[in-house]
């Protein structure tokens, strides 16, 4: 079994109570859990010392982050916790290759839990918003920091439209199947 450490940044407003991501969280800290899996958490807008999140990322096998996507691109705090916590000779180094060979994460693996208020249908459309572009390309930013930090991606999970048409059973469910595919039956999903 892997230890995997989750990392909740949402972000509580009068507009968004974060309850979504919340609760997704919540359902892939049980269902992991019940498969065994040691878990840490983090629940970024609740505080975090930087020492101990450092720790809990060396530890972790796999780190899963769930947040909302908001404007194209994660909470202000979940940026504020990276920039905290992504030290330097913890996270990264300078390599002796190529840019971005310096990562001193390597062996570990994440994930992107993301909600977004976009539809599904708004992607791969060459002629729609995101001019081709999945929604894995578009979360290219927050993939490249992990990268550069020498971890590999896993098959990332996006519950769409949940503003205009939540679904919330239905995303849940999609998620277990999700972290089914990926943690219990070994399977490679297309990142």
């Amino acid at each position: 079994m892997a230890n995997i450490l989750l990392i909740l940044g949402k972000e509580t407003s009068d507009f968004a109570k974060g309850e979504y991501n919340a609760s997704l969280f919540q359902t892939a800290l049980e269902h992991l859990r019940e498969q065994g899996h040691a878990c840490k958490t983090t629940v970024v807008e609740e505080g975090y010392n930087p020492e101990e999140e450092i720790e809990k990322f060396k530890w972790a096998d796999s780190i899963i982050f769930q947040y909302p996507v908001y404007w194209f691109m994660m909470p202000s705090s979940l940026k504020k916790y990276i920039d905290s916590v992504y030290a330097y000779g913890a996270f990264f180094g300078h390599g002796d290759g190529a840019y971005g060979s310096g990562g001193l994460m390597k062996g570990k693996q994440f994930m992107l839990s993301t909600t977004w208020n976009a539809p599904a249908d708004a992607f791969g459309d060459e002629a729609g918003f995101f001019e081709g572009a999945s929604a894995t390309d578009a979360l290219a930013p927050m993939r490249n920091t992990q990268r550069f930090c020498g971890m590999d991606e896993l098959a990332h999970f996006f519950a769409h439209d949940i503003i205009h048409k939540p679904n919330f059973e239905y995303h849940k469910a999609q998620f277990v199947q999700h972290l089914k595919a990926v943690f219990e039956q070994d399977v490679k999903l297309a990142v």
